[in-house]
């Protein structure tokens, strides 16, 4: 393994990793949620370790995907209710919307895996990566409401990807979709059974790192960089970064190259 990838395993601040598995191979990273005690609940340890780590991924020219992952009963509970407190919600509040905002600008491609429960900030968690897969039976939602409380980031999250009234049913009610109905609102990628869910997950994976390693990441950060700026101003940048950036990675000479020749690329990956 590469020198670089082995020391990220191990990310230098924190030095132990108590609230989060990490586990970085060939590519990918995979982010497990590591509190069954608290049903993957987020506590602000949790969610500093979520926020370096990913930092420091992203850092990796190297890496192309990381995938998050609960367990079986559990992907995330929410913030974890005993740290909501007088005392330190401010700074549990800050710390979840600096991973929200970390991982809306990864240059790696953003996946999630849920399996039992996403709730309140698990289920924006889950919902902010790029593709979002769950198994049959999970359950996700924005139960805040129900405890005299709201979702801070989704509605900032939601109206992009399922329109703003059900935005407002899901927040304003309070109510659990199962994962069929999540799918069909748009809220997720995929739903399937959970004997076949880290298979069908493992196979996107695959297939992106298939792609040449700096023209993925390229293309994921300038479509998120896009995605917030008027349309006018948003088509602009992307044309800056296609002929000023693209333009001058060697994969993309070959990808067009091999697409005259009517060959497969072979990819540098620079």
């Amino acid at each position: 393994m590469d020198e670089s990838l082995e020391a990220l395993e191990a990310p230098s601040s924190p030095k132990t990793l108590n609230n989060i598995r990490l586990q970085v191979d060939n590519g990918i990273a995979r982010i497990a949620l590591d509190r069954p005690e608290a049903a993957n609940a987020l506590n602000l340890a949790a969610l500093e370790e979520i926020h370096q780590t990913l930092g420091e991924l992203d850092l990796n020219e190297s890496l192309k995907v990381v995938v998050f992952t609960g367990s079986d009963q559990a992907f995330s509970s929410g913030l974890d209710i005993a740290e909501h407190t007088d005392e330190s919600v401010y700074q549990l509040i800050e710390t979840f919307h600096e991973v929200i905002r970390r991982v809306t600008k990864l240059e790696l491609v953003s996946i999630s895996v849920v399996k039992g429960m996403a709730l309140g900030a698990g289920c924006e968690l889950a919902a902010v990566c790029d593709f979002c897969f769950a198994a049959e039976g999970a359950k996700l939602g924005q139960p805040e409401l129900k405890a005299g409380l709201f979702p801070t980031a989704a509605p900032m999250i939601y109206p992009r990807l399922i329109g703003l009234r059900r935005t407002y049913e899901m927040i304003l009610t309070g109510r659990t979709y199962d994962a069929k109905e999540a799918e069909g609102i748009g809220l997720i990628t995929r739903v399937m059974a959970p004997a076949q869910l880290d298979a069908e997950v493992e196979k996107w994976t695959q297939f992106l790192k298939s792609f040449s390693t700096p023209v993925l990441r390229l293309a994921r950060r300038a479509t998120s960089d896009a995605v917030n700026l008027p349309f006018e101003e948003g088509l602009r940048h992307l044309e800056s970064v296609y002929l000023n950036q693209l333009m001058s990675i060697e994969d993309a000479k070959e990808g067009v190259l091999a697409l005259r020749e009517r060959r497969q690329p072979v990819w540098k990956h620079k």
